[in-house]
């Protein structure tokens, strides 16, 4: 173990501690100094990732350093995940990364800082790494020991406290043919809420299909367990034909998304997200890697869906990739379980404990889907939220987006007043899609 450690030290120097070591109140005194509140390396590095500040400046005129192309992909592997360079040999001619000076923008407030320092003595995973006890409305494990911690820092990173927006998913097929559909959500993270009456909530959602006329008035409800291996998701649909709500059937694991035309599991959603159970965690050597970053040009409201929605991927015109460090975690199906992935390799943001890539493999052991997540710095929530996240489908060719809203009027809404409890209910859902 000492010959592990040591070799972990020399190769990776920006490593917070190290895997097994036990979090003390020593190595706590280091957020906010040593490391960030959230337990980032505070300090930059020669490579061009900067000492990290509160409210760094991206200059929205900024040019890229280089962009990366099918001809020259093979000179920059050490920064690339398998499923990025997958994404080259897919579309030689026309994907491409156009990387730029990296910027530290993660931002949160002072009282998730606050109680991401109190959840680095006191919370902990519980007996069957499914869930967290005595976490605060913050990151659970800055100092993270496993893998199932980090998987949770992402589960359970900040978000805001509610977020009202609308926003469209499109399905985009080989030949760059689109199809879109528009949905009015709220979403209440109940995990931070300092009255949460539901230890369990991590949080609650309701959404409505606004367009296409086919589809409108349908809508659903979701209340989100933390651990869902002890308690399963709720989920209701509206069925606007009989005009009531039904309890939907089981939303979980791989059950293919219907409005993403099969492009998505359930536990795609958000990069991933559910109970992690049927798979064995691993934590893998925290790496730098080119990821998308400060992608702000992506919510351009100047831009269209055709000026985005490129055959086999986004139009890279109108994308923005960074070094940054990221934390690596594997998992592999267990062999009791089946799951349309048998392997998933995920690329955490170090900052923001958002996962920025998720690679995964057929039960073949073959590269099969590629998701990325385009984050941006919203300053009104404040905190990293994606702009878009892209799932690629690379066997079709096929790609599913969601998050949309360069057509639309609306915009992510962070600041409204909490809505109240009853909302989130089969009588909400009635009066929501009405």
């Amino acid at each position: 173990m000492r010959r592990v450690r040591l070799c972990l030290c020399l190769c990776l120097s920006w490593l917070p501690l190290t895997t097994w070591a036990q979090v003390d109140a020593e190595q706590v005194q280091r957020l906010g100094t040593e490391l960030t509140p959230m337990g980032a390396p505070m300090s930059g590095d020669d490579a061009g990732i900067p000492r990290w500040q509160d409210v760094p400046a991206v200059d929205p005129a900024e040019k890229p350093l280089f962009t990366i192309t099918q001809a020259n992909y093979q000179q920059h592997l050490a920064h690339l995940t398998a499923g990025q360079v997958a994404l080259f040999k897919a579309y030689p001619n026309t994907f491409q990364m156009p990387v730029y000076p990296s910027h530290r923008t993660f931002a949160a407030p002072d009282w998730v800082y606050a109680n991401t320092r109190n959840n680095a003595t006191s919370a902990r995973l519980n007996a069957d790494q499914t869930g967290v006890l005595d976490s605060q409305g913050g990151i659970p494990f800055p100092l993270p020991q496993s893998a199932a911690e980090v998987y949770f820092n992402h589960v359970l990173r900040w978000r805001g406290q509610q977020l009202k927006t609308t926003s469209s998913h499109a399905t985009v097929n080989e030949q760059g043919r689109v199809q879109l559909s528009t949905h009015e959500t709220v979403v209440r993270f109940d995990h931070y809420l300092n009255d949460n009456p539901h230890p369990n909530r991590l949080f609650s959602a309701i959404a409505k299909t606004t367009a296409p006329a086919t589809q409108s008035g349908s809508g659903g409800l979701v209340l989100e367990p933390l651990d869902q291996w002890q308690e399963p998701r709720s989920a209701w649909l509206w069925d606007k034909g009989r005009r009531r709500v039904i309890r939907a059937p089981i939303l979980a694991y791989d059950q293919p998304i219907n409005n993403a035309n099969g492009l998505r599991t359930a536990d795609d959603t958000d990069m991933i997200n559910g109970a992690p159970d049927r798979f064995n965690w691993q934590l893998l050597p925290q790496r730098t890697v080119y990821i998308p970053y400060n992608n702000d040009r992506l919510n351009d409201k100047s831009l269209t869906y055709d000026d985005l929605l490129q055959p086999g991927h986004l139009n890279p015109q109108h994308t923005r990739y960074e070094l940054q460090r990221v934390w690596v975690i594997r998992a592999t199906l267990k062999p009791e379980w089946r799951h349309l992935y048998s392997q998933r390799d995920f690329y955490v943001d170090a900052d923001s404990w958002s996962v920025a890539v998720a690679d995964q493999y057929d039960q073949r052991g073959e590269l099969f889907r590629v998701s990325l997540s385009y984050l941006h710095q919203d300053p009104n929530m404040p905190g990293t939220f994606p702009v878009v996240n892209v799932y690629h489908d690379l066997p079709s060719g096929k790609y599913h987006v969601m998050g949309l809203q360069n057509e639309l009027k609306s915009h992510n809404d962070y600041q409204a007043p909490l809505v109240n409890s009853s909302l989130f209910s089969t009588n909400g859902l009635k009066r929501f899609v009405k």
